[in-house]
């Protein structure tokens, strides 16, 4: 009887194993990829880079920026199984306002773009067939950062730049701006070492008044500072003299009638100094 006892469990064991096996089903057939483009101007439109996190599958926080709300329609041609409503994927967007997506079943899906720095857009019949698909997205920024440059100047960081609004009728005003740096080109208003120095901020860091006020008229040149021999920016300039590469972009929010009221700001493209 105890021998009997002895060998139930390992029987139990021995067959659960075959929970872990791999499953027979078909895996996913296409891929797609794009561009998210200013309708004006043709060109990319930059975002930031803070995702949410998957955890054991399941998925904590929303991505605040840079993402695609994902439904598939109809059914899925894979599985043969109605999915309308069954769940939303997040296809996120790369800082450089390109998109890739590896890992896709084909068939019919909503795409919207709702919580991003372009005015909210969906694709309400998208067709992805199987293999390579291509999708570019036209859309309106809340604005742009236009004719932007950032050099060494009287060591200073000296970032100088216009700012247009995407539609004028809408948001109007910009909330606030700022000049950021970081080891990589990830650098973003989440990934900046320097945002404790006063100068790259328009907005004063004690109570968010404004200090520099950004002219948004398409023609005004505005300018934000870094100040590398200042403690608060050490973690970025520690390494001075030893010709570290430094990442910088421009970032301005511009709001207003009730439009980006999450504050999603717009970028400039990168620039690279050594320092």
């Amino acid at each position: 009887m105890k021998k009997l006892l002895f060998i139930l469990p390992l029987l139990w064991l021995f067959s659960a194993c075959s929970l872990f096996e791999m499953d027979n089903y078909a895996g996913p057939n296409a891929s797609i990829t794009g561009r998210i483009l200013d309708a004006k101007t043709g060109e990319l439109v930059p975002t930031e880079c803070k995702y949410g996190n998957f955890f054991g599958g399941a998925y904590f926080g929303t991505p605040t920026t840079g993402y695609f709300s994902v439904v598939e329609k109809d059914y899925s041609e894979v599985y043969d199984i109605p999915l309308e409503g069954s769940g939303t994927q997040y296809w996120h967007i790369k800082y450089d306002g390109s998109y890739a997506n590896t890992q896709v079943f084909s068939g019919n899906y909503r795409i919207s773009a709702l919580s991003n720095n372009f005015y909210p857009i969906t694709k309400d019949d998208v067709r992805i067939e199987k293999g390579e698909n291509t999708l570019d997205w036209e859309v309106v920024p809340y604005c742009r950062v236009v004719d932007p440059k950032i050099e060494l100047q009287g060591g200073k960081f000296v970032a100088t730049f216009k700012v247009e609004l995407g539609d004028p009728s809408k948001a109007n005003a910009v909330y606030d701006a700022k000049l950021l740096c970081y080891p990589d080109a990830f650098v973003g208003v989440y990934c900046n070492y320097c945002d404790q120095d006063q100068g790259a901020n328009s907005r004063s860091l004690i109570d968010q008044s404004v200090v520099t006020e950004i002219i948004a008229d398409g023609q005004t040149v505005n300018t934000l500072t870094i100040d590398p021999t200042n403690p608060l920016n050490q973690a970025e300039f520690k390494y001075v003299g030893k010709g570290k590469e430094h990442f910088f972009r421009i970032a301005v929010c511009a709001q207003g009638n009730g439009a980006n009221m999450s504050r999603y700001y717009n970028y400039s493209t990168t620039f690279v100094i050594e320092y």
